[in-house]
């Protein structure tokens, strides 16, 4: 397994391309993702795209891949919905409702078997209400319900802190020795980031 990153858009949204051989999945495919996708689908067999949450910013890229579509279940209405995907608030049209999806609804310890791997499903409400974060091996993808500085926004209208706050700690409750790949910023270590904003997760209210 191999793991790529790309760190792109006015986001600096982080996408994560996962290989296996000439097979592959690519988690949160971020906006201005047109070039980048054709050159892995030139060069993999893209089997799946996990998106962690349905934001702009980490699922626009999909629309550029063939592959059925996994996110949260009560973040589905994200495709459909321009509030929620904050496709209104960019002032940029929703390309998925020109489309036809093959989107699977994920739920909390779903286990997905692609490309080989094994990948564990983990329920994180609080940036959104239907996102999660995906554990392949030692590997924990977490969208932006963890950074390794900070703590996430929890001010749009499908944001609830103290579900945050909750998914936050049951993310702190796992393996230290995890790597984690966040949907922005740098990567690094559970155990660190637990260090690192430990102490703004108590200050929230």
């Amino acid at each position: 397994m191999e793991i790529i990153k790309y760190t792109g858009s006015i986001f600096f949204t982080n996408t994560y391309l996962i290989t296996c051989g000439e097979e592959a999945i690519i988690i949160d495919p971020t906006l201005d993702f047109k070039e980048q996708a054709s050159i892995i689908n030139n060069k993999y067999n893209v089997k799946a795209v996990l998106l962690t949450h349905g934001h702009i910013d980490h699922m626009d890229g999909a629309r550029y891949f063939k592959a059925p579509i996994y996110i949260g279940l009560s973040d589905y209405e994200a495709f459909f919905n321009d509030e929620l995907s904050l496709y209104k608030d960019m002032n940029i049209k929703n390309p998925f409702k020109d489309l036809e999806l093959n989107i699977i609804k994920v739920r909390n310890n779903d286990s997905l078997k692609l490309i080989g791997l094994d990948i564990k499903v983990i329920y994180t409400p609080g940036h959104t209400k239907g996102s999660v974060c995906y554990l392949i091996k030692n590997d924990l993808f977490s969208g932006d319900s963890l950074f390794y500085y900070g703590i996430p926004r929890y001010d749009f209208i499908n944001s609830n802190l103290n579900d945050l706050k909750k998914s936050i700690n049951k993310l702190f409750s796992l393996d230290p020795n995890l790597y984690v790949h966040p949907g922005h910023d740098e990567e690094g270590l559970l155990g660190n980031i637990k260090k690192n904003i430990y102490k703004y997760l108590q200050i929230l209210h």
